[in-house]
């Protein structure tokens, strides 16, 4: 579940619904609960992301070599 407002909640599968139809998609039913999955999965590795320092010293990757 999501916070929004201090104490109330609003369903994960209401804000993916509500999201959808912003940008003009309908999810099916059945596909509801990956979705759902799917964006806490995301909303995770944003997370991580976002929690991750990087010194201003850092040198920028001015190439990718995998």
């Amino acid at each position: 579940m999501s916070e929004q407002d201090g104490d109330s909640f609003v369903p994960e599968e209401a804000i993916v619904i509500a999201t959808a139809r912003d940008i003009g998609l309908s999810v099916d039913g059945s596909c509801l609960p990956g979705v759902v999955a799917n964006r806490a999965l995301l909303r995770r590795y944003a997370d991580l992301v976002h929690g991750f320092a990087l010194p201003d010293t850092c040198e920028p990757a001015y190439e990718y070599r995998p």
